[in-house]
Parts: structure tokens; C-alpha cells; sequence
């Protein structure tokens, strides 16, 4: 990585962390399970350009990398930030990938697989129906990507106020919801590459959840060397210590793997990245809130926002197990003398 391409990532990160530092509290927090949004991060956000971040300059956006969005994701992710910033981050870039103007304000965003989604050209789309959709009663877009023939990529593109909105809420309390209608009016435009921007979504969110594991694992071990049991420190126990150390093997392993997608984005490194997470989410969890007792299970203390967007986040963009299938799919067929150089190299070239 470049002096310069540091210099920038520093510059996102300090710029997002001062915004959320500065506007963000366990207020809005609480807040976001009662359907509110933190409009001043939000403002915050849009003025500094941040939900512009993936679209090209000469579109009017910032031009950065997936690795400077992630890195910006990731801090939100340590704060429990809520909301659909990622989907905005990426959404307004399907837009401009589509030759469409950025949509003002927030957006909301959904993949589908295996979908009967309107034909380019089309101006409405009957008896639609789009179900796990986060904050669709909130935004002022929806935008749906559906994967068509020979894995190409549709946009439909919506007014979020045209559809029939039915909220449920995810693990987190932040609103899932399924929306529907008997004739949406709608812009369908095609955008490439469906995994492409299948793995650009689901390695941000990894971003996402990386940052809440590693603001757990830290939390945790200040709060080991702050609670006292039998007249010591618990940090000072073995049972604990092992447990930490346990919690670091995966979170450094999960942070190399994540930054290393979020770079190249190749099939093998996204599909690696979101299955180590899975495994580095899960001991996040246990972990934390073994350290903590009862007390990190209160809704009145900071870990249960990370780690219950951990669980709500796990399997966004592609479970567990199907980026598990993804990832041995690519070395399936392979004889034992290319196994090797193929995982070697998997973060180099696209596995077959």
C-alpha cells in the first residue's frame, strides 16, 4: 500500500471517528430499536461526502477504494453505528455504475438470487415483493439488485414511499422489513457482474462486523483488569487469560484476512474472509460476555450493541455456510499437486 494510500485511510477513518464521536451516543443507539435514525450522524455523513465514497469523481463522489469504504465501515461497526450506511455507501455507487444520478439522502438495498425481477426497460413491477430489507420505512430509495441470465447483474430502482412497508426487528432491534406491492413504478438498468457486487457488499459488512469484534475483545480486556473477584483482578486468572488470547488469535486472524478482501475482492479471499468471520463473531460473542457475566448481557451497558449486531449482521450478504460452499467450490476438482499453489495464490487470482 501506497504513503499516499495511507495517508487517505488515515484521513477517512480520523474524519468518520471525530463524526461519530461527535454525534453518535447510547441514546441513539437505544433510539435505532424504536425505528429512529441519528439524523445528526447522518447529516454529518452525507455533508462530509462519506455516502459518496465508492462513486467516481467525475460523478460528483469521493472515487476512494472498497478498502477505504471498509475502512470507514469498520469504524462505524465499533461504534454500533445503526442504520443503512453501508447500504448507502454502496448503493449510491450501483447507481452511478448505472449511469443514474446519486439519490439524495439514505438509501436502502437488497440482493436476490434466482428472482423474477423486472426487464430493463420496465416502468413498474406487479405484485413485487422484497423481504430481510433493512430500513425501508426510513430512506428515500430502494434499490434491489437481481442476479438475471449468465450471472448479470439488474438494478431496479424505487421510490422506498411507493411500497407497503411491514417492520420486524433484527437481532439488534434495528427494523428488517418485508416490503410489497401491486404495481411499484420502477428504473431497471443493467450493472455488470452479480457476484462482483454480491462480494463488494458482503466483504463492507465484513468490515462491519470486524469492528464490533475487535471493540468486544478490547472492551473485554479492560474490564478484566478493572472487576475484582476474590480480592485480584479477573484478568489476573488463568481461565481468563486463556480465554483473551484465545479471543486475539481470532481477531488478528480475522483483521488480516478482512483488510486482505477488502483489497483485492477476489472469490477466494471474500469467500475466506467471510468464514473466518463467522467462526471470530462466534467467540466474540461467547467470549465477551463470559468475561463480563451478567452485566454484559444488560441493555444499559455498551457490549450488547456490538455483539448483537454481530449476530444480526453474520449472515448479511451471504451465510455463513454459503460463502463455506464458495470457498471449497473453488478448490473442489483440484489433484493434490495444484491444492497447494491454488491456496497459496488464492489471494492473487481468482480460483476456478
Amino acid at each position: 500500500m501506497s504513503e499516499q494510500m495511507n495517508e487517505n485511510r488515515a484521513f477517512f477513518r480520523d474524519t468518520v471517528e471525530r463524526i461519530l464521536a461527535d454525534t453518535l451516543d447510547k441514546s441513539h443507539i437505544d433510539a435505532a430499536e424504536n425505528g429512529e435514525l441519528p439524523d445528526a450522524l447522518y447529516g454529518a455523513l452525507v455533508e462530509n461526502g462519506i455516502t459518496l465514497m465508492l462513486v467516481p469523481e467525475d460523478q460528483g463522489g469521493i472515487g476512494a477504494s472498497l478498502g477505504d469504504a471498509a475502512v470507514i465501515l469498520r469504524a462505524a461497526g465499533e461504534a454500533a453505528a445503526p442504520g443503512p450506511l453501508l447500504e448507502t455507501m454502496l448503493g449510491q455507487a450501483l447507481l452511478a455504475s448505472a449511469g443514474l444520478e446519486p439519490a439524495d439522502g439514505l438509501v436502502t438495498l437488497a440482493f436476490v438470487d434466482e428472482f423474477e425481477a423486472p426487464d430493463v426497460g420496465a416502468s413498474t413491477w406487479a405484485n413485487a415483493a422484497v423481504h430481510d430489507i433493512p430500513w425501508a420505512g426510513k430512506v428515500g430509495k430502494v434499490l434491489v439488485v437481481a442476479r438475471a441470465a449468465g450471472n448479470a447483474a439488474r438494478l431496479v430502482v424505487s421510490d422506498a414511499a411507493a411500497w407497503t412497508v411491514a417492520t420486524r426487528p433484527d437481532a439488534a432491534g434495528e427494523p428488517r422489513d418485508s416490503i410489497s406491492g401491486a404495481a411499484v413504478p420502477v428504473m431497471v438498468a443493467e450493472i455488470g457482474d452479480y457476484d462482483h457486487w454480491l462480494r463488494s457488499a458482503a466483504i463492507l459488512r465484513g468490515a462491519q462486523i470486524l469492528g464490533a469484534i475487535d471493540w468486544s475483545f478490547r472492551r473485554s480486556v479492560e474490564y478484566a483488569g478493572e472487576r475484582k473477584q476474590f480480592g485480584r483482578e479477573i484478568g489476573k486468572f488463568q481461565a481468563i487469560q486463556q480465554m483473551l488470547a484465545e479471543l486475539a488469535g481470532h481477531v488478528l486472524a480475522a483483521s488480516g484476512i478482512v483488510e486482505a478482501a477488502a483489497e483485492g475482492a477476489t472469490p477466494a479471499l471474500v469467500a475466506a474472509a467471510r468464514s473466518r468471520l463467522g467462526d471470530a463473531g462466534d467467540a466474540a460473542i461467547t467470549i465477551c460476555h463470559q468475561v463480563h457475566g451478567a452485566m454484559g448481557f444488560s441493555l444499559e451497558y455498551a457490549l450488547n450493541s456490538r455483539t448483537r449486531r454481530i449476530m444480526a449482521w453474520r449472515n448479511d450478504f451471504g451465510s455463513v455456510p454459503y460463502w463455506r460452499r464458495t470457498l471449497a467450490g473453488g478448490f473442489a476438482g483440484l489433484t493434490r499437486e495444484d491444492f497447494w499453489p491454488a491456496v497459496a495464490d488464492a489471494g492473487l487470482q481468482q480460483v476456478a
